[in-house]
């Protein structure tokens, strides 16, 4: 079911839904600002301005996308973002690959490094990907047996993987011979067990266990006009993005994929119309709140949560909107502190 601005009061949105689950009036409206590189410490680097935001489970970043060589993380003795040296950063721009299970994997873009943290605040050269070409697009690691993969977008060095440690410079293994018996991934996350990744071009979607990160399987394969994006693990659900494109327009839905990502359920929340809109339901906006002991997914001047991370409920969240064609790209929750949703150029956040 779409959203509509003339149908967006709590108690509406619940009956509509037939009087599913627990009405959530306890969920808050909440107060929103901007935050930009200098409210997490950082110094402008150029005309930079982009913050993205992560959360491994354990430790909170706020990445300033510029070859500057620092890192903001969330200190939770004091309450503030504090910047630390990384001396990494000098060579290149920060993009955090995969975070999760205790892990931030990062890479400098244009080398062929995997730089990874436990903290935020410590970051190791975590080893290199001897002979990969191109851009390194996505990654995923399971921190209960030390597997972690890489994927590059180039069809002779697709993917690498490594039981190594990250905190040593060891060079991670090509998978296949010639490097092209497995496929380019798109994205990519860890769920109970298995790596599970859109395969570059989004039609379909491919998994490994993450015992055995050489040998990946289809298993969902192409459909005529279906595309995926975003595929995310989140307290337990293994969520993706699916979409059409019938007739010029596009029909996205949020779908939940059973364990080992063999069948998709799609969930009430959908949007027809652009990708390059706020409105589309991004599992990159996916948190779970301890707390409330619901999912809570953050889109256009809305804030929806859900019990099972199928049938969502929403509360309208004033001042919380984005310009034309900007999306929200990531969000994270500090306890204690609040929310932050990433946008282009600032970060939204709210206290909480």
């Amino acid at each position: 079911m779409s959203y509509h601005r003339n149908f967006n009061n709590t108690l509406a949105i619940w009956a509509a839904f037939g009087g599913r689950g627990e009405l959530i009036l306890p969920i808050p409206t909440l107060s929103w600002q901007r935050k930009y590189y200098n409210d997490f410490g950082y110094t402008q680097y150029g005309s930079e301005r982009q913050i993205n935001v992560y959360d491994n489970g354990n430790a909170q970043v706020a990445v300033y996308y510029a070859k500057t060589p620092y890192m903001s993380y969330f200190n939770k003795s004091t309450g503030e973002w504090t910047v630390v040296d990384v001396p990494w950063w000098s060579y290149g721009q920060p993009e955090i690959l995969y975070a999760g299970d205790g892990v931030f994997l990062a890479k400098i873009v244009g080398l062929a490094n995997i730089i990874a943290s436990f903290d935020g605040i410590t970051w190791h050269n975590a080893g290199y990907c001897q002979g990969a070409q191109n851009s390194m697009t996505t990654g995923a690691y399971d921190s209960s047996i030390g597997s972690g993969v890489v994927s590059w977008w180039y069809y002779k060095s697709p993917v690498y993987y490594s039981f190594d440690s990250l905190t040593e410079r060891t060079a991670w293994t090509l998978v296949g011979a010639d490097g092209s018996s497995v496929p380019i991934f798109s994205y990519m996350t860890t769920h109970k067990g298995r790596f599970v990744g859109v395969v570059g071009g989004d039609r379909s979607i491919a998994a490994a266990s993450t015992s055995s990160p050489g040998s990946w399987s289809t298993t969902i394969p192409e459909d005529l006009n279906t595309y995926y994006m975003y595929v995310r693990s989140v307290h337990d659900k293994l969520f993706v993005m699916k979409y059409r494109y019938v007739s010029g327009i596009f029909h996205v839905n949020l779908c939940v994929m059973n364990d080992s990502a063999t069948k998709l359920t799609e969930t009430n929340l959908s949007h027809v119309g652009d990708l390059a809109n706020n409105n589309i339901p991004n599992p990159e906006n996916i948190i779970w709140m301890e707390d409330w002991g619901k999912y809570a997914l953050f889109n256009e001047s809305m804030l929806y949560v859900s019990a099972d991370g199928l049938t969502w409920e929403g509360v309208e969240q004033p001042g919380f909107t984005t310009t034309n064609s900007d999306t929200f790209g990531g969000a994270i929750y500090v306890p204690g502190d609040g929310f932050y949703v990433k946008a282009s150029g600032y970060v939204y956040y709210a206290p909480y």
